[in-house]
Parts: structure tokens; C-alpha cells; sequence
């Protein structure tokens, strides 16, 4: 795990060797097989019945398929090549825009949220209007602690728990998990997206993809669905 920045230099570095090794296999393939080619050619030359030559047109064919299949060859090394350098650069670019949400307060899917200071905070999406929905809060080990129910529009709504539990007492911080059920006004059930809030606080950029971290929570940079200030 991480906050500092990337060295672009030793990314580039790693690249631009990777690049070059490629490039002088697929060279060295092509003028192998170049010279095997041409071998063959001059023995069957060497070896044609003198009543009865090659036909030139013949040699002329072999040498434009050879052509195309060296094109092929080039054409197939420099989409490697450039395949690898997109790949190279869309890592710099997500692991940069994984380190322009460190301190920022961010809204991402997920059901999971810290509770921090006395609060956790959720915002559930729902498809339509709902008569009821059904808000229950668990703790990490999947236990029930929380329940309460209310009234939800379509669209984006927000739900803040104080962290006080059915029985009265006070949940521990942690990190709390939020399922929601809604129903609409006839009783048909209204699908529902569930989303979590807080705080960027690190970031691991060693794997393939960034995931950030929300006080406890990993949270993968694809899920961020924006930014909110902290009030």
C-alpha cells in the first residue's frame, strides 16, 4: 500500500525495454525465417532439371506470398508493441486518478461504510418512487443491529446512521453493511443500488487495478461515482 506518486521515469524505463526485447525477437524470427526461405530456394535452383527449369512466374509468386507473410510478420510486431505502450499508459493514467481521490470524500458502490466519529453514511438509488423501504444495518460478523423503515423518491436518497443499535446501546466503529428493500405503494418490490461514502485515507497501487481505501473499506477505482465536500 501507497500514497506516494509513481516513478513515471522507471515506468517508461521498463516499458521502452520491454518494447525493445519484443521488437528484436520478432526481428530476429523474420530474418530467420528470411534466410531459411531463401536456402530452400537456391538448392531447388541448384537442383532443377536443366531440361526442364523452374518456371519464373512460379518463383515469382513464392517471392510476393513470402512478402506478404514478412509484412504480416511487422504488421503483427508493431501491434504488439502498441498494444503494450496503451496498456503501459492506461496504467499511469488510473493509478494518477487513483492518487487525485487521496483526502477526497468520494461516493462509490457498495453496501459497506465505516463508522466514524458516531456516523456511517449510505445513499441508496432506487428505480421508483417506494411506500417502503426496509433499512437494516450489520455488523462485520453479518449480525442484525440496526433496523428502521421509510419512505424513499426515485432517484438518489440519503441515509445516515448514528451508530445507536436496536437494544440502545452504542455500535463500535467498524464497518457496517446496509441492505435495502423497497416496495412501491402496491406492494411490488422497487430494485434498489446501494452506494457508500468517506474519505479517501491510502490508495495500493502495486496490483492491476487501484483500489482505494475509505476507512477500512477497499474500494476499486471503477466503483467511484463521484465526490461530495466535507462538510
Amino acid at each position: 500500500m501507497t500514497t506516494s506518486t509513481l516513478s513515471a521515469a522507471s515506468s517508461t524505463s521498463s516499458t521502452t525495454a520491454s518494447s525493445t526485447t519484443s521488437s528484436t525477437d520478432t526481428d530476429s524470427s523474420t530474418s530467420s525465417t528470411y534466410d531459411t526461405y531463401m536456402t530452400l530456394l537456391l538448392t531447388q535452383l541448384q537442383n532443377q532439371n536443366p531440361t526442364d527449369p523452374e518456371d519464373t512466374s512460379e518463383i515469382t509468386t513464392q517471392l510476393a506470398t513470402f512478402e506478404q507473410l514478412n509484412l504480416a510478420e511487422q504488421n503483427n510486431s508493431l501491434l504488439t508493441d502498441l498494444s503494450s505502450s496503451l496498456q503501459s499508459l492506461q496504467g499511469v493514467v488510473e493509478n494518477s486518478a487513483a492518487q487525485s481521490y487521496l483526502g477526497t470524500d468520494i461516493v462509490a458502490l457498495g453496501d459497506s461504510a465505516p463508522l466514524e466519529d458516531g456516523e456511517a453514511e449510505w445513499y441508496f438509488v432506487l428505480d421508483d418512487d417506494a411506500a417502503s423501504v426496509n433499512l437494516s444495518v450489520s455488523d462485520e460478523d453479518g449480525n442484525v443491529v440496526y433496523q428502521t423503515t421509510t419512505t424513499g423518491d426515485e432517484g438518489s436518497n440519503n441515509f445516515v446512521w448514528d451508530g445507536t443499535q436496536s437494544d440502545g446501546s452504542v455500535a463500535t466503529s467498524g464497518v457496517y453493511t446496509l441492505s435495502v428493500t423497497a416496495t412501491d405503494s402496491d406492494g411490488n418490490a422497487v430494485d434498489s443500488q446501494t452506494l457508500m461514502t468517506g474519505v479517501v485515507s491510502a490508495l495500493d497501487l502495486t496490483g492491476d487495478d487501484a483500489v482505494l481505501y475509505v476507512n477500512g473499506v477497499d474500494v476499486d477505482l471503477d466503483d467511484v461515482q463521484g465526490t461530495q465536500t466535507v462538510s
